[in-house]
């Protein structure tokens, strides 16, 4: 059986445990516990100042410690690669794989964006408006004008119709079904580039999906199997034309003679003294064959005693082509062009709108009459 004890002195407290080991005998242990005797401390002011130095020497320490770390970094890293040197890095060959073609561009990158389609504009038609007077606002053709919009006469133009304009001389194609751009390129008798040049986004594979609206230029709006019928009376704004051929002005316009002849040998070219349409093609009596012309701007010119009309009517024309060869038909006494021009149906002076005359100018010439 355990015994306590507990006995005290002055100034010491202890305990004592005791274990029987035999019948006879004991085993004892012993805890004292004594107050600490106080010692007079000496040289305490001393002590206070040295642990507030100590503190103040730790704050400094830690304040200091993480930036002079960051400042050594790069002798740090030096001296650790001394001390564990860096495993060398790993290359890795690149092994073609002969099951997979490699495809290498043959220059620099670059990327590009395609441009957004050319607008289309619409213009109401007013009551002053004329089919041609609507070209010469936009400055294109009233061929392209009048197809784009299925006009095959000027007098089709009504009041308050709707028309579509395209920003130059082009023709609004709906893709249809098998066409491809080739396809409809050629159906224009254009090139290829003439739909890229015209619309800068046709590039995809997908640019001749049916249905899709494309813009092809032609640039001098004839259009194949197109022609465009001359009705309505144009307005005039007086510009100036080339002649019709070269050669001696033989005749002036006069009450008696309402034209220019112009004499030339026989089979020269007469060309368009301007763009226009072939207005007329035929036989007129005394003029015999004759071909006209109605400009974009408003004047008609017709060229007489032609020998042969290379131009059909509604045809699209452009300045300085050929339309006809001078000859000897109608009643005349000598190879010529009877050269006539009109505004509004009424014959006019043709020197009014022709450059500054370098043909020698002879009156009064005997060349028959129109």
């Amino acid at each position: 059986m355990t015994n306590v004890q507990r006995t005290s002195r002055r100034g010491v407290r202890r305990i004592e445990l005791s274990f029987p080991l035999t019948a006879s005998t004991d085993i004892a242990f012993g805890i004292s516990l004594r107050v600490p005797r106080r010692r007079p401390r000496k040289g305490g002011e001393l002590r206070r100042w040295s642990a507030a130095v100590m503190t103040a020497a730790l704050y400094v320490l830690a304040a200091v410690a993480p930036i002079a770390t960051v400042a050594a970094g790069p002798e740090l890293v030096r001296l650790a690669a001394l001390v564990r040197p860096m495993p060398p890095a790993v290359v890795y060959a690149a092994v073609d794989d002969p099951a997979r073609p490699l495809v290498r561009a043959r220059g620099s990158l670059l990327t590009t964006f395609s441009d957004d389609p050319p607008a289309l504009r619409t213009h109401v038609v007013a009551p002053e408006d004329t089919l041609l007077s609507i070209a010469a606002r936009y400055g294109i053709a009233p061929q392209t004008l009048a197809y784009d919009n299925s006009i095959a006469d000027t007098s089709q133009l009504r009041v308050g119709q709707s028309l579509i304009v395209p920003p130059f001389d082009a023709a609004i194609h709906v893709v249809q079904e098998g066409e491809t751009l080739a396809s409809i390129a050629a159906s224009y008798g254009v090139g290829l580039d003439a739909i890229h040049a015209a619309d800068r986004s046709t590039f995809e594979a997908a640019d001749d999906t049916p249905g899709r609206t494309l813009i092809v230029s032609v640039p001098d709006a004839r259009y194949p199997g197109f022609r465009l019928r001359v009705s309505d009376a144009p307005r005039v704004i007086a510009p100036r034309v080339r002649w019709p051929t070269e050669g001696v002005i033989t005749q002036l316009f006069s009450p008696g003679h309402q034209g220019v002849d112009i004499a030339a040998p026989y089979g020269s070219p007469i060309v368009a003294t301007d763009a226009g349409t072939v207005s007329a093609v035929g036989y007129r009596g005394p003029g015999g064959l004759a071909v006209c012309v109605y400009h974009d701007w408003g004047l008609e010119t017709c060229a007489y005693h032609t020998s042969a009309v290379t131009v059909e009517v509604g045809e699209r024309v452009v300045a300085g082509q050929r339309i006809a060869l001078i000859g000897l038909t109608g009643v005349t006494t000598g190879p010529h062009v009877h050269w006539e021009a009109r505004t509004n149906g009424v014959l006019v002076d043709p020197m009014t709108y022709a450059p500054s005359p370098t043909a020698i100018i002879r009156v009064g010439g005997a060349t028959g009459s129109p």
